[in-house]
């Protein structure tokens, strides 16, 4: 508990500090949009992009990328961006009225995220691919962990990269506790409130034993919930197997595939094929077209691109660093 707390601590100090490093080089300069173009409007609709293939059947690339979360991103210096939950479900809806899609791939490279909005995900995927009838698979690349490993279980199969970090199937509920300092320079905390429990979690007051139990129980349900999601998932695995897997480490892929967790380790162009081979892939044809759905006017010609992140102001960076997610959440995520 001690360790998580210390490790929140530091990544808040070190990521303020590096904002406000960048704030004192940026003073008196203005951002100026790169490209000559205006900022993406954020109703805009979305393009595809094809970035391989010539035949007359898709496969739609779904990239699911960074921290999970149902918020809309305040810029700092340009427009609102859509919640990552709004962006995947617009493009699950816009797949569905489109029947040259004959699988999805998730390319997923995330920490995980909030609870919420990582079961969201999970459900609308589930639910498009009963609806749809089609191949959905999840591709791993650099990281696919707590949340992340979520969202995957609502696909087909489930596919890494060698190098890919997966796992941390477990929640975390992070607070800091500052009453002890602010009783050392003479702050204190008079609010008033309903009952014991009101301001359960408030980082001026000490925690009961009562409020830690209180606590406690619910990230142990919530815990529960992300078992029962992987032993979907999963099938061949056992619960009782998957709870001793369930301790919130962290796997490589071949370790991942030996414990059962993932179907393969390979890369993208195998995965590909793989999906192809599955039972309810149904073909018309060869050389499939590869397609993502994009705001971007930049050209995509492979499927490690990411839409987007050659973002023409600071938000994209300031945000990683200061504020990759709400702090008084329960998460589904990786956060060393």
């Amino acid at each position: 508990m001690y360790t998580q707390l210390f490790l929140f601590a530091r990544q808040a100090i070190s990521r303020i500090a590096a904002a406000a490093l960048i704030s004192s080089v940026l003073a008196g300069c203005c951002v100026i949009p790169l490209g000559g173009g205006s900022l993406p409007k954020f109703f805009e609709d979305y393009e595809e992009k094809v970035l391989d293939g010539t035949g007359p059947d898709k496969i739609l690339i779904l990239p699911i990328e960074g921290v999970i979360t149902d918020q809309e991103t305040a810029g700092f210096f340009g427009p609102t961006e859509e919640s990552m939950v709004a962006r995947i479900v617009s493009q699950l809806n816009r797949a569905r009225e489109d029947d040259s899609i004959k699988a999805v791939i998730l390319k997923i490279n995330s920490p995980g995220g909030g609870v919420t909005a990582s079961d969201i995900i999970y459900r609308e995927i589930r639910k498009f691919r009963e609806e749809k009838n089609i191949p959905v698979v999840a591709v791993f690349m650099d990281v696919a962990a707590s949340g992340g490993y979520y969202v995957a279980m609502a696909a087909d199969r489930v596919f890494a990269h060698p190098t890919t970090i997966t796992g941390s199937i477990g929640v975390i509920f992070g607070l800091l506790n500052v009453k002890e300092g602010l009783d050392k320079i003479g702050i204190k905390d008079y609010s008033i409130t309903s009952g014991d429990n009101k301001a359960i979690g408030s980082p001026t007051q000490e925690m009961t034993e009562e409020q830690q139990k209180i606590l406690q129980s619910i990230v142990n349900d919530m815990y529960q919930r992300f078992v029962t999601v992987v032993d979907q998932g999963r099938p061949n695995l056992q619960r009782s197997r998957i709870q001793t897997l369930a301790d919130g480490r962290i796997y490589t892929a071949n370790q991942a595939k030996e414990n059962g967790l993932i179907d393969d380790v390979g890369y993208f162009d195998e995965f590909v094929q793989k999906t192809m081979a599955l039972p309810n892939y149904s073909s018309s044809g060869k050389d499939p077209r590869l397609v993502l759905y994009t705001k971007t006017d930049r050209k995509l010609d492979n499927v490690y691109q990411t839409p987007g992140a050659e973002s023409s102001d600071l938000n994209r960076l300031l945000r990683q660093l200061v504020f990759p997610g709400s702090s008084a959440k329960f998460y589904y995520l990786w956060s060393p």
